[in-house]
This record gives structure tokens, C-alpha cells and sequence, in this order.
């Protein structure tokens, strides 16, 4: 007894959270947190189809092209660090409103770039916003979802992000084909301009979704409860189990252990150094391989000599962007089979499998290109390299969900984002590193560029497997 308050008295914020299930309010969030999501999986990808533009219209060289390519993957390293440990300090939905803001407001004003300098400032500050709405909106849907299925929401957040792919690729073909003439479009009034400024100028309309982040979302029972605020924590889960419909039960002030936000050290005390180091490692391996292979998928794709124009619906559809249609949609059930097996068997084999296998088939559509006779000529061409890279699409996409489900249960409420934020950070490293060494190997053989980001694959999960700790089941701490 303490206090005048026995063991049983104690009621915590995760008992509470886990006596609400999954409701109206859990879908509503999801919606809002997973359109964040999807904007920014529209924003990341939109300069794979910008990039051959650019490369023409500012006479860039492959260093240049590669740079910009990675710019915003830059600004998205200084945004994991800096916002993770904003929305520590001041609340997650104060940094998630402002992350949003961020990248939809320098994607718009990329329109306006003259050339390489100008462009890659407003790619790397995209990126700033870009990384650090990824890691506040893992952390802030984490903090609202009971134990049980927390894992398969945060994975079915991660799905929202082919949602922003296809979003990319249809405004892609509309500005940079369907409307184009010579590579402008005709604007009423502006008269003709590049299809590319206006593809970047259309990145900006996500900044309305922070109206709704304003008026829709109120900050989580968790980081009320640590930082002291009970009275704000049993309103806000008041008001969750109200649009629910379930009975509301309070959390004691006995049971919080009040604390301020910690810096960056704690990551690395006895009890975090070790997940600390591990997911940092699977976040640079995951990051190093797939931005390795999907900043440079057009001209992959190209290079193969499977792209062809298609006529549908009385319209004439560059083959690419079929090809990256479907990419997206194989992403889906990757998503949703992750989903599955995180709450089946766990998040740590989940995962750990996931890149494995993201690197065999990696290595399986690069040993299919043109002008290599690895497998030989019986396993190279169209389907051996088509089956590939969809299998690869699928098991790098599951990843991805289970490491965005893992993350946020290594780490305690005090440093939630700035873990995730950490861990993401580093994983930029690998997404700029990854790249650019594709981009200087590729001159030497498409195997040679390709080889290395399927070994980063398999070696990151293998680093899960033996060092990481299962946290399925576990309430948040």
C-alpha cells in the first residue's frame, strides 16, 4: 500500500486503453493518421517520375540527378531527430499538425525551383516534414490502440502508403502525359507550363488535411498521464470510450509515473541500448534497399526492356506507369499478411523473415536483366524478372508495416518519438547512401547495383532475428 491506495486500487493507462476495443473512434483515427500517411508516400515517390524530367530541362549531371534524387530523403534524417523529440516535448499532436504543414507547403513551392541548388533546398526541407510527420504519426495512433490489436493497426497505417503511390502515379501521368504537349500544359490565364511544376504544385493540397488534424484530434491519454496531466489523460479517454460506447473507467494518479521528456542519452541506457541498436540497424536496412531499388525503378524497369504503351479505354498509357500501378497494388496484400502474422506470430519473426525474403527476390529479378546469364537463359527475361520484382514489392512493403508496428513497443512514453524518430533517422542514412550507390554501380551492370541492396535486406533481417525481443502482447510502458 501507498499512499492510502492498494495494488488493485491502481488503474494505468494501458489497462484502461486495452478495456476499450476497437471502435468507431480507432477507424476514425486510422483514417486521418493513414491519409497523413498515404500524402506522404505521394510525396516521396513523386520525384521518381520528375527526376528524368529534370535531368533534362536542367542538364544535370548523374551525381546531380542522384543528389536531387535523395534530397528530400536528406531533409528527412534532420526531421526524424528533430520532430521525434519535438513531440516528446511538447505533444504529438502540436508536432503531427506541423510535420503535415511542412511537407505539403515546400512539395508546392518545389514548382517554383530554377534548378539543382534551389530544387534540392526545397526537396531536403519537403523531407524535413516528411520525416518527421512518419515518425510522430507512428507514435501518436500507438498511443490510442488497445494491446491486442495495436501491432495490426500500425501495419494497416504502413498500407496507406501505396494509397499515396498510386495517388503519385495518376497525377504523374495526368501532368506529365495525359495534358502534356511537349512537356507543358495548357493553364488558362498562366498559358503553357511545364508539366512537372504543376505535378509539385498538386503535392501541396495536403496542408488541408491539418485542418482536420486541428479540429479532429486532441493529444494522447499516455503523454498527459506522464507529464502529469490526470485530469486531461481520464478526459481524453472519456471521450474515446464515449464514441464508443463503452463504459468509462479512470486512471489513478497513483498508478502514472510522472516524467518529462528524456534526451537522446536515454536510447542508449542498459534497458534500450540493445533495441535501440537493432531496429536502428533493421531501419537502415529496409531504407538502404528499398529506396536503393525504387528511386531508380523507371529506369530499372526501362533498362529491361519490358516497358510498352498500352491502350485502354480509348487512351494511350505509358507502360511505366502501369508497371509502378501495379507495384502498388501488390503492396497491399504484403500489407495485410504482415498485418495477419504480427498478431499471430509475433512481430520480431515477422519482420526478420519479411526482409529475407525482400532480398531474395531482390537479387531474383536482378539477376533477370538484360545482359546477365547468372541463372541463365532459361531464368532470365520478362517473367522471371517481372515475378521478381513484384515479390519483392510485396515482402519489402510487409516490412515496412511490421517494423512501423514494431518500433513504437521497444521504447517507453518519454522517448516514444524520439526512439522512433532515431531509428528512422539512421534508416535515412541507408535511403540517401542506397541511392547513390546504385546510381555510381549501375554504370558497371545492373547486378553489380542491384546486389548489394538485396544483401542489406537479408543481413537486416537477420540482425532482427538474433537481437531482437518480442514485444506482441506487451502494453505500452
Amino acid at each position: 500500500m501507498a499512499d492510502g491506495v492498494t495494488t488493485e486500487e491502481r488503474v494505468t493507462v494501458s489497462q484502461v486503453m486495452d478495456r476499450i476495443p476497437v471502435g468507431r473512434f480507432h477507424r476514425r483515427l486510422l483514417a486521418i493518421c493513414g491519409s497523413a500517411w498515404a500524402f506522404d508516400g505521394m510525396e516521396v515517390i513523386i520525384i521518381s517520375f520528375t527526376l528524368p524530367v529534370l535531368i533534362s530541362a536542367w542538364g544535370l549531371s548523374g551525381l546531380s540527378a542522384g543528389l536531387l534524387g535523395s534530397a528530400s530523403l536528406m531533409g528527412m534524417i534532420a526531421g526524424n531527430w528533430a520532430w521525434g523529440w519535438y513531440a516528446d516535448e511538447h505533444g504529438r499532436k502540436d508536432a503531427f499538425q506541423w510535420t503535415v504543414l511542412t511537407y505539403s507547403l515546400f512539395a508546392g513551392l518545389t514548382a517554383f525551383a530554377t534548378g539543382f541548388y534551389s530544387g534540392f533546398a526545397l526537396r531536403f526541407l519537403t523531407g524535413v516534414g516528411l520525416g518527421g510527420a512518419l515518425a510522430v504519426d507512428t507514435s501518436y495512433l500507438s498511443e490510442h490502440l488497445p494491446t491486442d490489436r495495436r501491432g495490426r493497426y500500425l501495419v494497416y497505417l504502413d498500407a496507406f502508403w501505396p494509397l499515396g503511390n498510386v495517388l503519385a502515379v495518376v497525377l504523374a501521368w495526368l501532368f506529365l502525359s495525359a495534358l502534356s504537349t511537349g512537356g507543358t500544359v495548357a493553364v488558362p490565364v498562366l498559358g503553357a507550363v511545364a508539366g512537372w511544376r504543376l505535378l509539385f504544385a498538386s503535392a501541396a493540397f495536403p496542408a488541408l488535411l491539418v485542418f482536420v488534424i486541428r479540429s479532429q484530434l486532441r493529444e494522447t491519454p499516455y503523454y498527459l498521464a506522464r507529464r502529469g496531466d490526470i485530469e486531461g489523460a481520464n478526459d481524453r479517454i472519456r471521450a474515446i470510450a464515449d464514441e464508443n460506447d463503452e463504459e468509462f473507467t479512470p486512471i489513478t494518479a497513483e498508478s502514472v509515473e510522472t516524467r518529462e521528456s528524456a534526451s537522446y542519452s536515454r536510447l542508449f541506457e542498459s534497458d534500450l541500448r540493445n533495441s535501440t541498436a537493432m531496429i536502428a540497424t533493421a531501419w537502415f536496412a529496409i531504407n538502404f534497399g528499398y529506396y536503393g531499388v525504387f528511386i531508380w525503378l523507371p529506369q530499372t524497369v526501362g533498362a529491361a526492356g519490358v516497358v510498352e504503351s498500352v491502350t485502354f479505354a480509348g487512351a494511350t498509357v505509358e507502360g511505366i506507369y502501369l508497371y509502378f500501378l501495379l507495384i502498388a497494388l501488390v503492396q497491399f496484400p504484403g500489407y495485410f499478411s504482415a498485418a495477419y502474422l504480427v498478431e499471430k506470430i509475433g512481430r520480431k519473426p515477422t519482420l526478420g523473415s519479411y526482409l529475407a525474403l525482400s532480398g531474395v527476390f531482390t537479387f531474383v529479378f536482378a539477376a533477370s536483366m538484360p545482359n546477365v546469364s547468372l541463372f541463365g537463359a532459361g531464368l532470365s527475361g520478362f517473367w522471371p524478372f517481372f515475378g521478381g520484382l513484384l515479390a519483392a514489392s510485396f515482402f519489402t512493403l510487409g516490412a515496412w508495416g511490421a517494423i512501423y508496428a514494431y518500433t513504437p513497443e521497444l521504447f517507453p512514453t518519454e522517448v516514444r518519438g524520439t526512439g522512433n524518430g532515431f531509428a528512422g533517422g539512421v534508416g535515412k542514412i541507408g535511403a540517401v547512401v542506397g541511392p547513390i550507390l546504385a546510381g555510381a554501380l549501375v554504370e558497371i551492370g545492373y547486378l553489380t547495383a542491384l546486389a548489394p541492396l538485396a544483401v542489406a535486406f537479408v543481413l537486416g533481417g537477420l540482425v532482427v532475428f538474433a537481437f531482437g525481443r518480442e514485444t506482441m502482447g506487451e502494453p505500452l510502458f
